[in-house]
């Protein structure tokens, strides 16, 4: 009887344990930090129309677990992982995007904003966005004239390379490097163009890409997006007959859509606003922490009385 009871005793001692323990758990969620995220991307009306060499550049790749904003099961799906996408009566930047599209220097391409927890980049997920003009069939992807070379193992499919300071992968150009046809597209693949206008259509949309937030001891934004525009296009003030016997001469080329890159990481701090940019577009990026919970109204802003001068005699 007497080990009976001191067996009781000793389950009823750590019960408290077990349930604080429990309650300790059941709070980390609560305790992990939201943000509202609000972007604006535009696109430079004014760049300078040439014929330079562009280098290619593939366009980034998809996940498995993302945020498309384009996509209504995909939004739904983020709601289980804490990401929401606000309303626009939610945004603080429709100033910043009046005086955008009042510009004749800039182009809108997107405005929008989520709300989702502050976790570290392993567990945060991308954001995909697509935004701006939906090329046509007659369109191709430079992606498509892009070609790995494996000098070291021709099977394998890895990518030799280290990780820098900002986590991106830099690529051991002696043992994979690019190829790339610089010729124009000859007569059979300019025939297979032609072909492909007559297909469903394929989806290269002007603007495409991702941007992760993450916490780690501070807040970060990693980009990887692209602006897709033809490797050669006419000259709206020129508009001349010797610019339009060069496109002829090189009309596959015009049908070609180049990768003008934005890849940057940034370390940003909250409430202000960050501009990030290249000469063909740039983004707005503001991150301001969530602090009211769900059904609370917040109480108003208690003032100090006002108190009456005193007027001395």
């Amino acid at each position: 009887m007497i080990h009976r009871f001191l067996s009781l005793l000793v389950c009823l001692s750590l019960m408290p344990g077990l349930s604080s323990a429990q309650s300790v758990n059941a709070t980390e969620d609560e305790l992990i930090p939201r943000y509202d995220v609000e972007i604006i991307i535009f696109k430079n009306v004014k760049v300078p129309t040439s014929r330079e060499f562009v280098l290619p550049v593939s366009s980034p790749g998809e996940t498995e677990e993302m945020l498309d904003l384009s996509s209504q099961a995909s939004i739904d799906s983020a709601l289980e992982n804490g990401y929401e996408v606000l309303t626009a009566s939610e945004f603080r930047l429709l100033d910043v995007v009046t005086r955008l599209v009042e510009s004749s220097r800039y182009e809108l391409l997107l405005h929008a904003a989520w709300r989702q927890p502050g976790v570290d980049r392993e567990q945060a997920m991308p954001i995909w966005l697509k935004a701006g003009r939906i090329y046509g069939n007659e369109y191709t992807s430079i992606d498509s004239k892009i070609e790995w070379i494996d000098n070291s193992s021709p099977t394998d499919g890895s990518i030799d390379g280290s990780v820098d300071g900002l986590g991106n992968t830099e690529v051991n150009s002696t043992a994979k490097t690019y190829a790339f046809d610089e010729q124009s597209l000859e007569s059979q693949e300019l025939q297979l163009l032609e072909e492909q206008s007559t297909q469903p259509h394929n989806g290269l949309y002007e603007l495409e890409g991702k941007i992760t937030i993450a916490l780690s001891r501070y807040l970060h934004t990693y980009i990887d997006l692209v602006l897709r525009r033809p490797r050669l296009s006419a000259d709206p003030v020129l508009n001349n007959a010797p610019e339009e016997a060069y496109l002829a001469a090189n009309a596959a080329d015009t049908r070609i859509l180049n990768n003008h890159p934005l890849r940057e990481h940034r370390r940003m701090r909250s409430k202000n606003l960050h501009y990030i940019d290249n000469p063909e577009f740039g983004v707005l990026v503001l991150i301001t922490p969530y602090e009211v919970a769900e059904g609370f109204v917040e109480a108003p802003i208690e003032t100090e009385p006002e108190v009456e001068p005193t007027v001395v005699e």
